[in-house]
């Protein structure tokens, strides 16, 4: 019993020191007013875990003791060299007054810096954070650098295409970003001319979602929280404001096969924003939809059209979306765009034939092999993702009101018809040859009774 009476005398205290310590506190403060640069929750790096995790390199304090990525350390040291080196001989300064200078910058900047990352407990000390922040962000420019001088040397410098390939890799994944404005300082203080930051970022990493469109839209760095966040802002509609929502319990799922076979034409759209959706019906839709109720409603206005941006799937395509993803996921105040249409695409995509229509309608252009890997790829990135709000709901609520234009019974019969007896070329052709035959039948039967009589 006294045992019990000490522990109960233990936990009283322990839960009064809990309430002081809550009373100081405030509930309603956000964790990490700044944090962008965040841990890849588990329940998503789970699914995948090579998406997140780096091959090569590493970015910023949260994969700085793994050993698999010790080898890049001295290439990140060479390349840190070669940086100040230049700005010593372009300034004419001696080396020690360009380290003492950049030295001083840096660490006036690494308690902003330690602000951005949530997992504030792996952080290094003072000294080794900055020296981590300095290294990483040379290395970074001078790879940048290099790449827009120079392109076809930074595989000869870095060794092959596949060690590109995983560096590229590396430096889009959340866990290994460094603050933007970090980097924006060490380029101001490069001296690397005549280029921008934006503009060096935009040659190393390309348009990494769509290669058949470049990228309209001029990101500011400074606006943006590190790499992965200003590729990611470039793919947000020039008018966010304008970004309208719908919860996803509202939505009515339909696949691309069964849109397609309901009359609806997929295109490659082609607007001013990256990934531009749009649906477009005929003028006289709105005419006849209230008055023409049956299978022959699309034959009077026109098939409906599908705009999506076309997605060119690569190896690398997968892991970028699910880091994009992860990104939103973990900042409550970044518009869930890139989600939204990853769910988008979830939805269209259930089965290879799915794909096929897409493919066909130059809405997808798969380099993963089958088409049954991009139907993985789809039905996989999406789980134990929330998602709250459908950015496309205007699109998908049209395409709604045209599916809603039939009647149930109607709407069915005609994607029946057109699945069973127009589904192909040669369908087609045996319904004309039967429709043919039936119609001389007929001619020959009025001639036959005509003459009888």
């Amino acid at each position: 019993m006294a045992g019990n009476h000490e522990t109960q005398a233990a936990l009283y205290v322990s839960i009064t020191n809990i309430m002081k310590d809550g009373e100081t506190s405030d509930e309603k403060a956000p964790l990490f007013s700044k944090a962008s640069i965040h841990r890849v929750p588990q329940n998503l790096r789970k699914l995948k875990e090579s998406a997140y995790t780096p091959r090569i390199v590493s970015i910023g304090p949260y994969h700085k003791h793994d050993e698999r990525l010790k080898n890049m350390e001295d290439r990140k040291k060479s390349y840190t060299n070669s940086l100040l080196s230049r700005v010593k001989s372009k300034t004419g300064q001696t080396a020690d007054a360009v380290i003492k200078e950049i030295t001083k910058i840096i660490l006036e900047k690494a308690a902003d810096a330690r602000s951005y990352y949530a997992a504030i407990h792996e952080l290094h000390d003072d000294l080794r954070f900055a020296e981590m922040l300095l290294v990483d962000g040379c290395f970074i420019l001078e790879l940048l650098y290099k790449n827009a001088d120079q392109p076809q040397n930074v595989v000869s410098i870095l060794g092959n295409n596949l060690v590109l390939l995983d560096v590229r890799h590396d430096l889009l994944l959340l866990e290994n970003q460094i603050p933007m404005f970090v980097l924006q300082t060490l380029f101001d203080f490069s001296l690397v001319q005549p280029y921008t930051l934006f503009d060096l970022i935009i040659s190393f990493f390309g348009n990494m979602l769509n290669f058949k469109l470049k990228i309209r839209k001029v990101v500011m760095p400074e606006t943006a929280a590190h790499i992965l966040g200003l590729l990611h802002d470039c793919y947000l509609p020039c008018d966010t404001a304008a970004l309208e929502r719908l919860h996803t319990s509202q939505i009515i799922k339909h696949s691309a096969i069964d849109l397609d076979r309901a009359g609806v034409d997929f295109k490659e759209g082609k607007g001013r924003d990256q990934i531009c959706v749009n649906f477009r019906t005929s003028w006289r839709f709105s005419c006849l939809r209230s008055c023409c109720d049956s299978w022959f409603f699309q034959l009077c206005v026109g098939k409906p059209c599908f705009q999506i941006p076309k997605l060119c799937l690569y190896g690398s395509t997968e892991p970028f979306l699910r880091n994009l993803i992860a990104f939103e996921q973990c900042s409550p105040s970044i518009p869930r765009h890139i989600t939204s249409y990853a769910f988008l695409m979830d939805i269209l995509i259930n089965t290879k034939e799915d794909v096929e229509v897409l493919e066909k309608a130059g809405v997808l252009e798969n380099h993963l092999g089958a088409s049954e890997d991009a139907t993985r790829l789809f039905n996989a990135i999406c789980k134990e993702v929330v998602l709250g709000e459908f950015t496309f709901w205007k699109q998908w609520q049209d395409l709604e009101e045209y599916c809603n234009s039939y009647s149930s019974k109607n709407f069915a019969s005609w994607t029946e018809l057109k699945r069973y007896y127009f589904s192909s070329r040669w369908a087609l052709i045996s319904v004309i040859a039967a429709f043919i035959l039936f119609s001389l039948q007929v001619i020959q039967t009025i001639y036959t009774v005509r003459s009888f009589h």
